[in-house]
Parts: C-alpha cells; structure tokens; sequence
C-alpha cells in the first residue's frame, strides 16, 4: 500500500497500524516523518497520529476515534458513556475510558483526553453504534449510572450527573444495585435515593431497593462532600446528606 492511500483511507491510526501496512519499511518510516514535517500528519502523542491529508485535510476527529486507537481496550465511561447514550446535559471536551493498559493522559486539538486503569476490576459493559455505523464500546446504562455516583466529579459533579442520568428511559434496578454493592455503603445509598426518585420512570422493582437498603449500616452517608456548601442536607430514608436541597436535586432528575 502507498502511503498515500494509507493516509487517505486512515483519519486516526497507531503506529502498530502503520507497520503492519508497511512491514516496519524503513523508507515508509521516513515518508511517515516528512508527512509530519509537511503538515499530512498530526502527531496526537507518541505512536499515535491523525492523517491531514486529502480528504481529511482540516478534520479533527472525535474523541471516541482517538481514544480507540491510543488503546486496543477502550471502554468509554463517566461523560463519554453519557455523550454515546445520547442524554450528556453539559458538553465537554472530555473524552474518558477504562484501560488495562498503563495509559498517560493526553490532549489533542482542544481535547482532552482521560485513560483509567481498571486492573482486575470488572466492568459491565456493551457496544453502542453511531448514525455512521462505528461501533464502540461502552459502560452499559447501569455500570454508568453506578460510576457516576461513585466518583460524582468526574462525571461533572451533581447537578449534571443527575440531569445526564435522568435522560435515560429505563435502568434494570436489580442489575444497577448489584453493581453499586461491588462499590461501597455510600454509592449504595446514593443509588437507593436516585432510585426512590426515579422508581416509576425507570420501573424499579422492591427487590432492587431492599438489596440497597440491607447494604447499609448505620450510616451517615454522603452525597459529595467534597462540593461547596458541603454535604449539608438530610435525607432520612437513606442516611444521606445531600449536598443541595432535595428538592432541587430531585427537580434536575425530573429534567
């Protein structure tokens, strides 16, 4: 294959990709290096490119392209599950995902980019397919929905994790809190109080609530204590301090 037509059929590609086209070819390495050189190609991060070229000449690919590539594993989580289900509230330009490789984190053309070790832990996950037909995969609905109240900030704290979770149209509750008691006492009872809010829109079932409720202890148990005003609000059938008033809270889960 020329380079050429590699570069034109290849927006985003590693350099694995690159020398299985052209079996580690010296000379085609140094035609990779003068593509850099003369602005064809965009070096993302060491290994990684994305081709300028042609038809893709002023193209920035998505994140979810990028990320594919930097590793062979992505699992999109957090805001990019979010943004590839389709109901993120807030846009950014954060593009997270798990790893079992040991991943620097990286930005690109205004992009950031967010790799997250996941070593021996399990991951419920499937495959989500754009309008263009690319597949990805991704954390399902309920592994999503336990992350973002698991770590509240990275899914970009709690009004917007509760707005963007809200968007979904049905969560298999018994599923969800079998994941979040994988997790700790605290996401527990931050699942039980989204789920005694969401309970009709979603179809949560007793048995999901009764597995959450015999998970905790005496508690208190916190929402996200680390926003200002800090966790301050109480609500009683969860052992929860909330860090807004419930109402408002439950008024971002209504949309």
């Amino acid at each position: 294959m020329a380079i050429k037509s590699f570069l034109n059929s290849h927006h985003v590609f590693n350099r694995h990709e690159f020398n299985a086209a052209f079996f580690g070819s010296v000379t085609d390495a140094n035609l990779l290096a003068r593509a850099i050189n003369n602005g064809k190609v965009r070096r993302v991060r060491h290994g990684l490119y994305v081709s300028q070229a042609e038809r893709f000449a002023g193209l920035i690919p998505s994140g979810f392209e990028i990320a594919d590539k930097a590793v062979d594993d992505a699992v999109f989580c957090y805001l990019s599950a979010l943004q590839l289900y389709g109901v993120l509230h807030n846009e950014s330009s954060r593009t997270q995902f798990y790893t079992r490789h040991r991943a620097p984190r990286f930005d690109f053309a205004g992009q950031e980019f967010h790799p997250y070790l996941v070593k021996g832990k399990a991951i419920d996950t499937g495959q989500v397919f754009l309008p263009n037909g690319t597949g990805y995969q991704v954390t399902t609905r309920e592994q999503t929905l336990v992350d973002c109240l698991y770590r509240v900030s990275l899914a970009g704290g709690a009004e917007n994790a509760l707005r963007s979770l809200a968007g979904f149209k049905f969560i298999d509750g018994a599923k969800a809190a079998r994941l979040a008691l994988r997790t700790n006492k605290s996401v527990c009872a931050r699942l039980g109080w989204v789920f005694e809010c969401m309970m009709a829109d979603w179809g949560v079932g007793e048995e999901a609530i009764g597995l959450l409720q015999g998970a905790l202890a005496s508690g208190p148990y916190y929402f996200y204590s680390s926003t200002a005003p800090k966790d301050s609000y109480w609500a009683g059938n969860w052992k929860l301090y909330l860090p807004y008033p419930e109402e408002e809270m439950r008024a971002w889960l209504r949309g």
